[in-house]
């Protein structure tokens, strides 16, 4: 994974982000990879700093059958990596609909969207599972 500017090489593939985004950027859709490769793709409408101070206490406070026991804190612990070697990126910032509408709706539409662009599904990601339904 690198990132110059507004593009991104992910697995020899060219992606170009055209969203400015900082810790404080919320209604995010964001990747998490781990040293071994794996990635995750998720989504917050909170601010994406805290969604990954989240992930990171999960990490290391991991504990099996816990609030902690996420996939990403599970794959982190069983593979010995830690926290600190938790990357992410913002992918997009999704913009609120013009109309109204179902913004929590388009949120899971996007990311339902990276997590098949990004093939982030497990065994070869650390997505345990998606649905289509937003899309219905």
């Amino acid at each position: 994974m690198s990132r110059r500017g507004n593009t991104f090489i992910f697995d020899f593939n060219k992606l170009n982000l055209n969203d400015y985004a900082t810790c404080e950027s919320k209604g995010v859709i964001y990747m998490l990879k781990c040293p071994c490769g794996l990635v995750y793709v998720g989504q917050t409408m909170r601010n994406v700093k805290t969604r990954i101070k989240e992930h990171k206490g999960d990490i290391r406070n991991y504990k099996p059958g816990s609030q902690t026991d996420t996939t990403v804190a599970r794959h982190f612990n069983e593979a010995k990596h830690s926290h600190g070697q938790l990357k992410w990126v913002v992918l997009e910032v999704v913009q609120p609909l013009s109309r109204g509408g179902n913004f929590k709706q388009k949120m899971l539409q996007r990311e339902a969207k990276w997590i098949s662009k990004l093939n982030s599904l497990a065994p070869v990601g650390l997505n345990d599972a998606w649905s289509l339904k937003c899309f219905l």
